[in-house]
C-alpha cells in the first residue's frame, strides 16, 4: 500500500508542477499579446497623425 500511495504523490505534485507550468506560459502569452496590442495602437496613431499632416499640407496649397 505504500508504494501506491508514494506514486499517488509523486503523481499529484507532477500534475501540480505542470498546471503551474501552463499558467505561466499562459501568462506570458497573454502578457505579449497585450504588448503587441499596445505597439499596433501606436503605430495606428503615428500612421494616422501623418495622415492628417499631409492632408493639412495639402489643405494649405489649396
Amino acid at each position: 500500500m505504500g508504494i501506491k500511495d508514494e506514486m499517488q504523490s509523486k503523481a499529484q505534485q507532477a500534475k501540480q508542477k505542470l498546471q503551474g507550468k501552463q499558467d505561466e506560459a499562459k501568462q506570458r502569452g497573454q502578457s505579449e499579446q497585450e504588448r503587441l496590442r499596445q505597439r499596433a495602437e501606436e503605430a495606428r496613431q503615428k500612421g494616422q497623425q501623418s495622415f492628417d499632416d499631409i492632408q493639412d499640407d495639402l489643405d494649405d496649397r489649396t
